[in-house]
């Protein structure tokens, strides 16, 4: 059994691990009706349509919508009260778990993923689900809307990101705020279609699965992408070849560069991944070609391609992307970094994968990965520079490979 290329997989509840409608109907009449009794209020009951749309939404938000016309208090004294019921019908009745839900974690924590929760309910609730889905040994860490300094899904994601240090992850749940937590993290979304998305809510998601239990096989959709892809460009045959991993801004190449060694590690051949931003030049006049003002290519030719070509073992000053400090002698050598069109014979790279990516996808992940920290002037110059670029170097004529970069969940 390999490896699963991601590092981390964050799970919504309601919809997703929890089986909620087989509870939340029942509990939320039966609050309500108590409710309007205690309130004096004769109106009609919510249908369970109705009910199970606030399912996935903070329930403050959702009753608000439900319950328009009512007082604050009013709407507080029908939430407080079907939260009441539905505590009452957990303790007596057990958690209903989703099908396969429980089993898939546990197969996804054995396959060595940090596993986290993010979900829109109440701290009290998350932490019943944590005990009664016996989740709790599994997950290094959940969140809610009651967890101190959270105001969204998002941040819950973006803090469990950081914890786990990584951004391989993906984000599995059922509603659009799910998705938008995802996109809003610049991570990869996958919708589960089993949940309780409303019919004219529109999800849209790199992923989509109908059973919970479709989800690891999804997962590994990725490494049968990149391994795909090393073998059309020869890179699973030859000890010893120099693969360079390029495209623009946020096209998915250090982590590309990274699972993709890490494949061709499982298959038993040497090979080293080295993002070229190590081999930044010191600073100095400006350059017209843009590949030489993020590139010293002179050190990169004598610390690292000439001797690699040698045969020779080379040591690294900072790790690779494996953590490894030496390149060993007639290891396939992947190199990942941005301009490397036009540039093959110049770097010594024997094939070249180009990963393409829409400036609108790219711009949106840029926007998850540094969340409120964006700064668009040397990003538009960096884009500018990559449609030059490609305009002067076609990628389907420059490059040995073209992927499409847009779903990092890879493709059949």
């Amino acid at each position: 059994m390999r490896p699963l290329c991601f590092d981390a997989v964050v799970f919504d509840l309601d919809g997703t691990l929890v089986a909620t409608d087989r509870f939340w109907i029942e509990s939320a009449e039966r609050g309500a009706g108590r409710a309007f009794r205690a309130l004096g209020l004769r109106r009609v009951m919510p249908t369970p349509q109705q009910w199970l749309s606030l399912v996935g939404l903070p329930l403050e938000v959702g009753f608000r919508s439900l319950f328009p016309d009512l007082a604050d208090a009013e709407r507080r004294a029908i939430l407080v009260a079907c939260v009441e019921e539905e505590e009452a019908l957990l303790r007596s009745g057990g958690t209903p778990a989703m099908p396969g839900a429980r089993e898939v974690v546990g197969e996804l924590a054995r396959r060595g993923l940090a596993l986290g929760i993010a979900s829109n309910c109440q701290q009290s609730y998350l932490e019943h689900m944590l005990d009664g889905l016996a989740l709790r040994p599994l997950v290094r860490g959940a969140y809610c809307r009651e967890s101190p300094g959270i105001d969204s899904k998002a941040d819950m994601l973006a803090r469990l990101l950081t914890e786990f240090g990584t951004r391989s992850a993906v984000m599995v749940g059922d509603r659009s705020s799910d998705r938008d937590a995802a996109w809003e993290n610049g991570i990869p979304h996958v919708h589960c279609a089993f949940g309780f998305a409303q019919g004219d809510e529109a999800v849209e998601a790199e992923g989509r699965i109908g059973a919970m239990g479709e989800l690891v096989s999804l997962l590994e959709r990725r490494g049968r992408w990149l391994e795909h892809a090393l073998e059309r460009v020869g890179a699973l045959q030859r000890p010893g070849l120099r693969l360079g991993i390029t495209g623009g801004p946020c096209a998915g190449k250090t982590l590309f560069a990274r699972d993709a060694a890490r494949r061709i590690a499982e298959l038993g051949l040497a090979v080293s991944a080295i993002s070229l931003t190590e081999f930044a030049p010191a600073a100095g006049a400006p350059t017209k070609d843009p590949l030489e003002g993020v590139l010293d290519l002179v050190r990169l030719e004598r610390e690292l391609l000439r001797p690699h070509e040698a045969g020779q073992a080379v040591t690294l000053e900072a790790p690779d992307l494996l953590g490894q400090r030496t390149v060993p002698a007639g290891a396939v050598l992947l190199l990942e970094g941005p301009y490397l069109l036009g540039a093959k014979l110049r770097t010594g790279l024997e094939r070249l994968i180009h990963l393409d990516l829409p400036e609108t996808v790219a711009w949106r992940r840029l926007r998850g990965r540094q969340r409120g920290e964006l700064n668009p002037e040397p990003l538009r110059e960096a884009f500018a520079q990559q449609r030059v670029l490609e305009r002067t170097f076609p990628p389907r004529a420059c490059a040995d490979l073209v992927l499409d970069g847009t779903n990092p969940l890879g493709s059949e």
